[in-house]
């Protein structure tokens, strides 16, 4: 089980507002400061305090890391205001995290000014491989052991999906979509949870491909969706190749980091004996892919 860092304080405000150590972790979209008349854009490092006023665009999101308090904090859209009012409106909704966890995110983000971290610092596998293999046996518990092809959005464990919006244009992709297009992941978290996703395509051969990167400390913030939003992964664009027919893409979402490539070895390998009641959230999307 997770041994939870802090644990939440009865005024999650007045903790705020003493914060004097919080940290631009990731931005996904626009999120900007304002610094006297003008905005800035904000970006990875950057330090805040409790007084600065932010926005964050539509469909966007933000990522903070509050060294003291051991806390991270996943915010959505929002109109301009201060951060201490925008952690204060997170309460229940806000990402807890492990010591383990939070050490090995400072260490990334300011290992030499980085992204990269040595298995020396702090080790890019920081909590081994339990996680993945606990979410390849849930899969294929839900999916009865017919990977992809028995995925279902009714064996969901989370409110997640995600619709497929053309590159270019902002269009809808709803079944068919064109070699050499290019489209964008929008996800939307229903739920009051954070939630790390990832998406696994099988092309009409059978092979699955991952289809968002993985970060090389394996934190997956460029892959946090916020509570109760809706995010535009504009950062990771897929094109679709060869071979035409039919895809079947599977977003799976849960509350901590985890690494789909690993996942999906476990699933290939068909090395998962036992199931797992380990919460997982599925959607699917079906798309027939043409010339």
């Amino acid at each position: 089980m997770k041994k939870i860092a802090i644990t939440l304080l009865t005024s999650l405000f007045c903790c705020v507002l003493h914060a004097q150590d919080i940290y631009v972790y990731s931005s996904t979209g626009t999120a900007e400061v304002q610094k006297g008349s003008e905005w800035s854009r904000l970006k990875k490092r950057d330090v805040l305090s409790s007084n600065d006023v932010i926005r964050i665009g539509q469909n966007s999101s933000l990522t903070l890391l509050d060294k003291k308090g051991e806390k991270m904090y996943s915010i959505p859209q929002s109109s301009a205001k201060t951060l201490s009012v925008l952690i204060d409106e997170l309460k229940g909704k806000q990402q807890n995290v492990t010591s383990q966890f939070f050490n090995h995110a400072m260490k990334s983000m300011f290992n030499g000014g980085a992204d990269r971290i040595s298995h020396e610092a702090a080790g890019c596998t920081y909590r081994g491989d339990i996680v993945e293999n606990d979410i390849a046996k849930s899969l294929f518990a839900k999916m009865n052991g017919t990977s992809l092809k028995g995925a279902t959005n009714q064996k969901t464990d989370y409110a997640i999906s995600f619709e497929l919006v053309e590159r270019e244009g902002n269009r809808d992709i709803q079944n068919e979509a064109k070699i050499g297009g290019q489209a964008i992941f929008r996800v939307k978290n229903s739920g009051d949870k954070p939630m790390y996703v990832n998406v696994l395509d099988m092309d009409s051969n059978g092979d699955t491909y991952v289809c968002l990167p993985m970060d090389d400390a394996q934190t997956m913030a460029h892959l946090l969706i916020p509570a109760e939003s809706t995010i535009d992964l504009i950062d990771f664009p897929i094109e679709f190749t060869e071979p035409a027919g039919q895809e079947r893409m599977v977003l799976i979402a849960t509350e901590e980091p985890y690494d789909l490539r690993i996942v999906n070895k476990y699933l290939k390998d068909n090395r998962v004996k036992q199931a797992s009641t380990y919460p997982v959230g599925l959607y699917v999307k079906n798309l027939s892919v043409s010339k």
